[in-house]
């Protein structure tokens, strides 16, 4: 109905013009065709805002039908999809004099639960130094206001190889045992949200040899 009365006016003043052609001014008649030029162009306008509508229309039509018969309307395809931030965490092992050195790495999401950060370090850390011994990251428990994660070394029994025969023993091997350990899972350079401190049993029980004395305590960042 708008775009009717649009085009009436626009005839009208068409007709007016040609009327009064003989007897106006050329000032007139200027300001005559300036007002058809709006009115045709505010007509442009109308009718491109009629064929947005129009497209809408159809496809809410679409939609309704599609619900209406029980199929799910296709979602619009998101062209730029938001790509999941991720990190690379070191896994460390160490010489024999107990320097540090990076032996592997893992890569997680930014927003993986901390606990599961832990655990697949751990899983890389026994694959990597430990000939494929395994671990458990248990839990992460607020002791006077610091985070402290309990992990927990597995050992069955006649194990090959072994955390008690293989890697407890010797003053040498004990060190690398704890450097490796501590260092993997305290992550010293991390800038980001981390445990505050570590606290290693082995079988559940508290780790009692004498090469490896650190492990019996929790040690601190």
């Amino acid at each position: 109905m708008r775009k009717n009365m649009l085009r009436i006016l626009a005839i009208l003043m068409a007709l007016s013009l040609l009327v009064a052609c003989g007897n106006q001014t050329d000032g007139d008649l200027e300001a005559l065709k300036g007002d058809i030029t709006k009115l045709e162009e505010k007509l442009a306008t109308v009718e491109a805002d009629n064929a947005e509508l129009m497209e809408e229309n159809e496809a809410l039509k679409a939609e309704i039908e599609a619900l209406k018969s029980g199929e799910t309307p296709e979602e619009p395809v998101d062209e730029n999809p938001m790509e999941e931030e991720e990190e690379e965490l070191p896994i460390f092992g160490a010489e024999e004099d107990g320097t540090m050195i990076q032996a592997s790495t893992i890569v997680v999401k930014t927003d993986e639960p901390l606990i599961n950060k832990m655990n697949m370090m751990g899983q890389e850390l026994g694959e990597a130094v430990f000939g494929g011994l395994t671990m458990e990251a248990v839990e992460i428990r607020e002791e006077d206001g610091k985070d402290i994660l309990y992990v927990d070394l597995k050992e069955e029994e006649n194990a090959d190889p072994s955390w008690v025969y293989d890697y407890f023993q010797g003053s040498t091997g004990g060190l690398v045992t704890e450097t490796a350990l501590t260092e993997t899972f305290l992550q010293r350079e991390y800038g980001g949200i981390w445990i505050d401190g570590v606290h290693f049993t082995l079988n559940g029980e508290t780790i009692e040899y004498d090469h490896v004395p650190n492990l019996r305590e929790t040690i601190l960042r």
